[in-house]
């Protein structure tokens, strides 16, 4: 049952406390089609997605369904351990609430999903209180699609400060990357927000950017994608590798990752946002045990490339 509401918009946090059962679906089918960006401009593209988006979040909203196992498989390690999920990991051993704020642009406002019940966050609530029974999670989720970092850093340390939450999950750099903002300005942006959800006491992951098949400078999109992994690890913060991730299921299929995209085939669908919520969810919970262990990488050992790994038990 949810009770409360999602925010998209970002002017107002919205508090959301939620236990979601999340069916699992049959195996899918989907045509092979050329998936291409809109002949529009990217930002009208974001703006007539969130139109669409807005229009259905107005309807009734019911959960999404969970991504079937073997569309979850992934050949990549997916969370960079850089650091402890030090106050995540106490509440898990404790039980109570653990206060999560999810905070980004498009992907965290679920642009591209059919209504904010499918998006990452909110799906990553229900697998979590799936796996801890006493645990409640307190969900704040502040997304703003077509934000750079300098307009989502404002935010972020400004809600940091007043939520003061266990667990901060930075969705980061994909307009960044896709407009004029140059690299040093981008990776100081990124290290304010690192300097102030530490200041705040939280735990930080980061969300880097997402894969899709039109990137038209794909060595800039990955200078960016590169910078974010290299302030997690000079700054010890945990990365969660969206880009590995999804470039995986385009490595394995062109038709496996269509279907994690949406129509646009530039933001995920709800099956994407269902299966990133099912991998990050078991990758915060592996992170969260490590405990003092020297791991680089908590996600799954490296794969040859014909074969994949799924995610058991979650």
């Amino acid at each position: 049952m949810v009770r409360g509401s999602v925010s998209t918009a970002g002017v107002t946090v919205a508090k959301v406390l939620c236990r979601i059962s999340l069916p699992i679906i049959p195996a899918f089918v989907v045509s092979a089609m050329a998936v291409t960006l809109p002949a529009t401009s990217f930002a009208e593209g974001l703006n007539a997605a969130q139109d669409a988006h807005r229009a259905v979040a107005t309807s009734q909203t019911t959960p999404a369904p969970a991504a079937a196992g073997w569309e979850c498989l992934t050949m990549q390690p997916v969370l960079a351990l850089n650091g402890r999920l030090t106050h995540t990991a106490a509440r898990f051993a404790t039980g109570g609430r653990l206060t999560i704020l999810a905070i980004g642009s498009s992907t965290t406002a679920g642009v591209g999903t059919s209504s904010p019940a499918a998006a990452y966050p909110a799906q990553l609530v229900g697998r979590l209180e799936e796996k801890l029974p006493l645990v409640d999670i307190d969900m704040h989720v502040s997304g703003i699609g077509g934000e750079t970092a300098v307009q989502t850093l404002a935010r972020l340390e400004k809600q940091v400060a007043e939520l003061k939450p266990d667990l901060v999950i930075w969705q980061v750099g994909t307009n960044d990357a896709l407009t004029s903002v140059g690299e040093d300005v981008f990776r100081n942006l990124v290290e304010r927000g690192i300097a102030a959800a530490t200041a705040a006491d939280a735990d930080l992951i980061l969300l880097d950017q997402q894969f899709f098949p039109t990137i038209s400078d794909k060595q800039r999109y990955e200078r960016f994608v590169n910078l974010v992994t290299e302030v997690g690890l000079k700054t010890k913060t945990c990365v969660f590798s969206r880009y590995a991730l999804m470039k995986g299921w385009g490595d394995q299929s062109a038709v496996a990752l269509q279907a994690m995209l949406s129509s646009d085939g530039f933001h995920m669908s709800d099956r994407g946002h269902a299966c990133m919520a099912r991998l990050l969810g078991r990758e915060i919970l592996r992170a969260a045990r490590e405990g003092d262990k020297p791991v680089a990488l908590a996600g799954p050992t490296q794969a040859s490339d014909k074969t994949a790994i799924a995610a058991p038990g979650f």
